[in-house]
């Protein structure tokens, strides 16, 4: 039972809420105050709180949840004391008084509210959905535009969802070169909202699926992605560009404008006619997620599964970069993702190359200042497995930062982790390579150059592990001289 003490008209209010979670009763000292009500569906005692004979027969002690609403902080005060006497397990909610900022202290009240604050985070709830929707009113203009350009009547019949329409415009959804969970599952959810207004859509990307996780999320989800090779731009009506707004990170160099771009990532050089960037979030699959709940639409299981594991995985499980609203979408999506294809899709079986490269990050670490492992690990196929060599690497005892390189084709890649908060791996990567990340996960790739004219295995091991170990060094700041790499 919820017991509320004060029936002005912030009271009212609050009744109107907790009647739909629960049996309510009300006490105000004034009669007329429920008088005004036409129809009363909650009990109420006419009493004054401040008098323990009240509260007992308001049923006090049956109240598992107390809120005091009353706007006379003597009263109020005196009310706490006397709940905390007759029921100390009950929650109890007190109205602050701004005049008097201490009015509770030494009380064990449980929440202290302010009715303007109250009021304020609900008109901020209301400006972010207003402009929430007028982002998807100029993204749908974007749409629009790109139909009436092409001649397509837009009726109420052109708009009706499901219905096939040969005349229609199609889109092409463009993610960064080797495709994260967030950047696929990111492309789905636009996919859907462009079904919603009758547009086609084909997702492309370049590079490769890289980590076995990655390729258990596109084959468990039935995702359909063409490589970029494959694809040919010209025949799309529109672009749209998701999780990256660098042009140094898309498969192919555009000679179009783009027509929608939607990211969490900063400083990219990209531009569109209609452009999302918040840097803020913890993962573009939020963003989308935030759009399908506007646009009325409930993800089915797979998107589900696909955007829940995207913002897991892009925040490192909330462990990096996590905003309140990373929270809440993935808090949304747990109920209706697939739990069982979410654990076949983090705990695939690994092939033996991976295997093989775990072992060799393992017997040829070098180390550093006791706690940096530095590890070549020579040739590779699957490159995904760099990463995963850098997290086995951090599970060592006394190893708080790795980083792990190897040749794949003609460039070498390196990935690096980090449980140290003194360093930021993301910015060493920048600095010594172009790369790039975040604080604790970063990677980068180079021009193999001279070396690959080396042909003698050693000899190439050698010279790629005295350049990258004194690139990364010379941006950590260690010299040589001053600390000789020791193998371990």
């Amino acid at each position: 039972m919820i017991l509320i003490i004060g029936y002005g008209s912030f009271g009212r209010k609050v009744v109107n809420y907790a009647k739909t979670l629960d049996r309510v009763r009300v006490v105000d000292k004034n009669p007329t105050v429920f008088e005004s009500v036409e129809k009363l569906d909650f009990e109420y005692i006419v009493g004054d709180a401040c008098k323990k004979e009240t509260l007992l027969k308001a049923g006090v002690k049956e109240a598992d949840t107390v809120i005091i609403l009353t706007n006379d902080p003597t009263a109020n005060k005196k009310i706490v004391e006397l709940i905390k006497e007759l029921n100390p397990t009950a929650y109890l909610i007190a109205r602050g008084i701004p005049k008097y900022p201490d009015l509770y202290s030494g009380t064990q009240v449980n929440k202290v509210i302010y009715p303007v604050d109250c009021a304020a985070r609900e008109i901020v709830s209301e400006i972010e959905k207003s402009k929430l929707r007028k982002r998807l009113m100029d993204l749908e203009k974007v749409i629009m535009d790109i139909k009436s350009k092409h001649g397509i009547t837009i009726d109420a019949d052109n708009l009706k969802e499901g219905v096939n329409n040969e005349n229609s415009i199609s889109f092409l959804i463009l993610m960064h070169n080797n495709p994260d969970p967030d950047s696929i599952a990111s492309a789905m959810a636009l996919k859907r909202i462009l079904e919603r207004w009758r547009v086609r859509a084909d997702i492309g990307y370049g590079g490769r699926i890289e980590f076995d996780e990655n390729k258990a999320m596109i084959n468990l989800l039935g995702i359909k992605l063409i490589p970029i090779e494959d694809i040919d731009i010209n025949k799309y009506s529109g672009i749209a560009v998701v999780d990256t707004s660098s042009s140094k990170l898309l498969p192919v160099n555009l000679d179009r404008e783009i027509d929608i771009l939607i990211d969490h990532h900063e400083n990219g050089d990209l531009t569109a006619k209609y452009m999302d960037i918040r840097p803020e979030i913890g993962a573009t699959a939020t963003i989308m997620l935030e759009y399908l709940n506007e646009l009325g639409i409930i993800p089915k299981q797979d998107l589900a599964t696909a955007l829940y594991y995207a913002i897991c995985s892009d925040t490192n499980y909330f462990r990096r970069k996590t905003s309140k609203k990373d929270f809440e979408a993935a808090g949304y999506l747990q109920d209706l993702m697939d739990p069982k294809i979410l654990e076949m899709i983090e705990n695939p079986e690994m092939d033996t190359e991976t295997m093989e490269i775990l072992a060799r990050s393992v017997l040829n670490r070098k180390v550093v200042r006791s706690s940096i492992a530095l590890s070549y690990v020579g040739t590779v196929k699957n490159r995904g497995a760099l990463a995963k060599a850098a997290d086995f690497l951090l599970k060592m005892e006394g190893i708080t930062t790795t980083f792990v390189f190897g040749i794949s084709g003609s460039k070498i890649h390196i990935s690096a982790r980090t449980k140290d908060l003194r360093i930021d791996v993301g910015e060493i990567m920048r600095r010594a390579f172009g790369g790039g990340g975040h604080q604790k996960a970063a990677a980068a790739s180079i021009d193999l150059g001279i070396f690959e004219s080396v042909s003698d295995k050693d000899s190439l091991r050698r010279l790629v592990e005295e350049a990258i170990q004194t690139k990364i060094l010379e941006a950590m700041g260690i010299s040589e001289e001053e600390e000789k790499v020791k193998s371990s």
